[in-house]
């Protein structure tokens, strides 16, 4: 089954931020696709909890804990096999942004879903303008997640049932 990559930031975000990316993975599923959501998933291969990775990054101490490289194979080698990339670009992510820059360098393609209201950077406006990756701007997130079932009705149809 195809695997979609699920991107959005989590460090900087309220712990709420994350539904969001789950009811984008629950649009992918429902379209017939795997949803790869990193901070489900993720935490589940390191044998850790979204709390520890998250909690781990806020201290000096956190910097020496070792599964931070882990989650970066994991992630990276996610991001390198999955057939597109779905990334929520509301807010910044360094993180996302390194996920973005692999799948650009990949050639995967990438949809990005922004609300109206945040600034989005450059780099992202660029690669939409240019046709590197498709951009939704959203007013609510009833809203983001219909044009996304849209986009991935009208764009991505072919990758349903396509091998990983």
């Amino acid at each position: 089954m195809t695997e979609v990559y699920v991107a959005g930031s989590i460090h900087h975000m309220p712990r709420e931020w994350l539904g969001i990316y789950e009811k984008i993975g629950e649009v992918v599923e429902n379209f017939g696709m795997s949803a790869y959501v990193p901070h489900i998933r993720t935490p589940q291969e390191i044998n850790h909890s979204i709390d520890a990775i998250i909690g781990s990054t806020n201290s000096e101490q956190g910097d020496g804990d070792g599964f931070h490289k882990d989650i970066f194979a994991i992630d990276i080698e996610r991001v390198e096999n999955a057939k597109l990339i779905i990334a929520e670009v509301s807010n910044p992510s360094l993180g996302s942004g390194i996920e973005l820059g692999i799948a650009l360098k990949t050639g995967k393609p990438i949809i990005c879903l922004a609300n109206k209201s945040s600034v989005v950077t450059p780099l992202i406006l660029g690669a939409a303008q240019t046709g590197m990756m498709h951009l939704i701007r959203y007013g609510s997130i009833d809203d983001a997640l219909s044009q996304l079932k849209a986009v991935l009705e009208n764009r991505f149809a072919h990758l349903v049932g396509a091998d990983a």
